[in-house]
């Protein structure tokens, strides 16, 4: 009796992806993961990473799904220490992308929009935030042109030395120092127009001495006086 060809092809591919389904998640002598292994979220069939590893370390490219199943990130590692990784927004656009050294983040990290404009850029030391700091406004939809909305310098993860904001016009907003994340010396505001609307020092992070609030004109200036923080003497002055 013949078999028709059509059920021994059907016979074949049932084969192949039955020899292709016992390859994946792998073991080797040593109990290490091996070869290509699909991760499932806990207590789930819903996959959670693809990839591939040799003697229980992953090399290569790993795509990770959330459990609704969209790409929530792809990682290359690229060494025992070494990786690149893109994180993503359930629409597809790029939420984050950067480096790691040791699982800890490394260099500039650039985050985004849900619309894929570019909002920040970090800068980071053995996974803190270290050097200058960007952020932007989201970009215009017609122009596409990105406006620094902040700037700060980072120290150990910790804001210190020279602070500033923007305007979208690009006129300083307001400026200060940080020592070790907390606010000391001259704070200044601004506004739009560039004129001083309100002026005073902090110290450890707390109001101290004058403050002078001037409502544009120097004339309708307005002095408060603090102690730690508290408010000691308020006075109008003509």
């Amino acid at each position: 009796m013949k078999i028709p060809f059509c059920f021994i092809l059907s016979l074949l591919s049932i084969f192949i992806i039955n020899a292709q389904e016992t390859q994946k998640n792998q073991l080797n002598k040593k109990n290490q993961k091996t070869g290509n292994w699909i991760g499932y979220h806990k207590e789930t069939d819903t996959r959670r990473y693809n990839g591939n590893f040799i003697d229980g370390k992953p090399v290569g490219l790993f795509t990770y799904y959330a459990k609704e199943g969209h790409v929530s990130a792809k990682v290359n590692f690229i060494n025992d220490s070494l990786s690149s990784s893109e994180m993503y927004f359930d629409n597809g656009y790029v939420m984050a992308k950067g480096k790691f050294i040791n699982q800890m983040k490394q260099g500039k990290w650039f985050t985004y929009s849900r619309s894929g404009t570019l909002l920040n850029i970090f800068n980071f030391d053995k996974g803190a935030m270290e050097g200058t700091q960007y952020l932007y406004y989201p970009a215009a939809a017609e122009t596409k042109s990105l406006k620094i909305m902040e700037e700060y310098n980072c120290s150990n993860g910790l804001k210190n030395g020279t602070w500033k904001q923007y305007f979208k016009s690009g006129r300083v907003k307001s400026e200060g120092n940080y020592s070790m994340g907390k606010r000391d010396g001259v704070f200044i505001y601004y506004f739009a127009n560039g004129t001083i609307d309100t002026k005073g020092s902090f110290k450890n992070d707390f109001k101290e001495g004058n403050w002078f609030y001037y409502d544009g004109e120097k004339s309708n200036m307005k002095k408060v006086t603090y102690e730690k923080g508290n408010l000691i003497e308020k006075k109008n002055e003509e």
